[in-house]
């Protein structure tokens, strides 16, 4: 059925709010909460491992929300936070120990992505000496089945003048029997007395190049928080990038699915402008996927170059000032309707082309971003063109 060419107006920050709210919505349905819980004593170097893993000084700002007497939260995202014991001293130890295990009861009641999900318990070197209240919270974790990797702290010299090792004596008292529950790290540069820097270790490899806390932790999360976990830890960048990518990938699918829905009732191409808000809502969740939160400016100039070049197929341009404005060249598309297959594979292409130029810039997000255009956006699409064949083709044929 023909139509008439007609201009159709939209208020951009109309539509940028329709998309923050696709984007939130999918956000609580595909969740990853990340929850992990660091004990230690006093002095046993928690804060600066959790800034050495995280790369936050979130630790040190005292913004945790209290728990409970002894337990904080500090959330460091919308879906990542980390619990931190205090007063494992002796003269507060049964009140933490105490207040620990109540936690961990009363998560076990809460659906799997609210739940704590790997704990560090945290064991200064210099000490050399492991106390019973230590044994009895490694107890605790294990009677829970939560993971736990017991992780020496400012690990500097393992065997004293005998020879005998403290690593050996901690796994002996907490009868462990597999590396992958233990850790020596030293989490900040040391220099010692005769001025030989001692480098950070144990955070991505140990000193023979066995895999190290970051790889151990991301090995016993379960799905899902292990993604979450190597994309907010931030020494092994491979790892990051690897799990970015595949969160991307799948949200990527999720709107897909979500525009062929929206297409599947009868939409005229000249509402094509109907889909952004979905495409948008995908952009950011990406974006988030890689660590960037972007800005309404960013979200309407990414927007613009992806319209420019993706309604290019539909015979759609747009222009972008006070209103962005959908304005079909050709008076009519046969039938009128769109398909919910051109919706579904136009954004899955949009996703894809996306996704391929963050992972190009990974080292450089911020610059990348900001740097986005139509002509930039075209090169990024005609490849994930090829590289997706029979989605072109879907396009192309309709």
């Amino acid at each position: 059925m023909a139509e008439n060419a007609q201009e159709k107006e939209f208020n951009f920050e109309d539509l940028l709010k329709k998309a923050k709210g696709i984007f939130e919505q999918v956000k609580k349905e595909t969740s990853e909460n990340l929850n992990v819980l660091i004990a230690g004593k006093t002095g046993a170097g928690k804060s600066t491992l959790i800034n050495a893993v995280f790369g936050s000084e979130v630790a040190s700002t005292g913004s945790g929300e209290p728990v409970t007497k002894n337990i904080k939260q500090y959330p460091i995202t919308n879906d990542f936070s980390i619990f931190d014991t205090k007063g494992l001293e002796m003269a507060a130890f049964d009140e933490t120990v105490s207040q620990i295990r109540d936690l961990l009861k009363e998560q076990k009641t809460k659906p799997v992505d609210e739940q704590i999900h790997i704990a560090w318990l945290c064991i200064p070197e210099g000490n050399r000496r492991i106390e019973e209240g230590e044994k009895e919270l490694h107890a605790i974790f294990k009677e829970f089945d939560l993971p736990v990797i017991t992780i020496i702290t400012k690990a500097i010299q393992d065997a004293d003048e005998k020879g005998v090792k403290f690593s050996d004596i901690v796994k002996k008292e907490l009868s462990i029997n597999d590396d992958k529950y233990f850790q020596r790290v030293r989490a900040l540069e040391v220099e010692d007395d005769e001025g030989e820097i001692k480098k950070i270790l144990g955070i991505i490899k140990d000193n023979k190049g066995n895999d190290g806390l970051i790889e151990k932790t991301y090995a016993l999360l379960p799905e899902g928080q292990n993604a979450a976990f190597a994309r907010y830890q931030k020494h092994d960048n491979e790892l990051r990038q690897n799990a970015a990518k595949k969160h991307a990938r799948e949200l990527i699918n999720y709107y897909s699915a979500l525009a062929g829905g929206v297409a599947a009732a009868p939409i005229p191409f000249s509402d094509f402008l109907l889909l952004l808000p979905t495409q948008i809502g995908m952009i950011t969740h990406v974006s988030n996927a890689y660590g960037l939160d972007i800005s309404a400016d960013t979200a309407k100039k990414v927007a613009t170059a992806f319209v420019g070049v993706a309604g290019v197929g539909f015979g759609i341009k747009l222009a972008v000032g006070s209103l962005l404005k959908i304005i079909p060249l050709s008076g009519s598309i046969a039938g009128g309707a769109m398909n919910a297959t051109i919706a579904a594979t136009t954004t899955k292409l949009m996703g894809h082309a996306y996704l391929s130029y963050l992972d190009d810039n990974f080292d450089e997000l911020e610059n990348a971003i900001s740097s986005i255009s139509t002509d930039i956006f075209k090169e990024y699409w005609d490849k994930a063109k090829v590289f997706f064949p029979d989605d072109a083709k879907n396009i192309a044929s309709k």
